[in-house]
């Protein structure tokens, strides 16, 4: 008898093992792709920075920290982009300053821009309207 119990045991895991290995196999198969014109990496030059000081003040008599406002304009060969990226990271808007005049690859998904400095660091910004850079 139980040994019956372990072999309906063992038969239901590799049952369901291999209705898993199907789902995942299926579902990667039916992704649509990311060709899309708007969605696909694309390499243009930052043209400017801004740097916006954000402070909430809070009567605390504990330290703030600063979370800078960036806005960035980035061209491409036909148009241009600007977007807006929120901080407290230093590195971060010295990468983006140090990045300016040169070749940038970006990813533009809807109403987002990621951007990838020169030295590798990801900056995930808001488009927003080219009157703001």
């Amino acid at each position: 008898m139980a040994h019956r119990e372990l072999l309906r045991s063992v038969l239901r895991v590799i049952l369901l093992a291999s209705v898993v290995l199907a789902a995942t196999s299926y579902a990667q198969r039916s992704a649509p792709p990311p060709s899309s014109s708007s969605e696909g990496q694309q390499v243009g030059k930052v043209l400017s920075v801004r740097r916006v000081l954000r402070n909430q003040y809070f009567g605390s008599r504990y330290p703030q920290m600063h979370y800078y406002l960036l806005y960035f304009a980035v061209r491409t060969s036909d148009q241009t982009h600007c977007a807006e990226y929120e901080t407290p990271v230093l590195d971060e808007i010295d990468d983006l300053f140090s990045a300016m005049d040169k070749d940038v690859e970006f990813v533009l998904k809807g109403k987002s821009l990621t951007l990838r400095t020169p030295k590798g660091r990801k900056l995930k910004a808001h488009l927003v309207e080219q009157k703001q850079c």
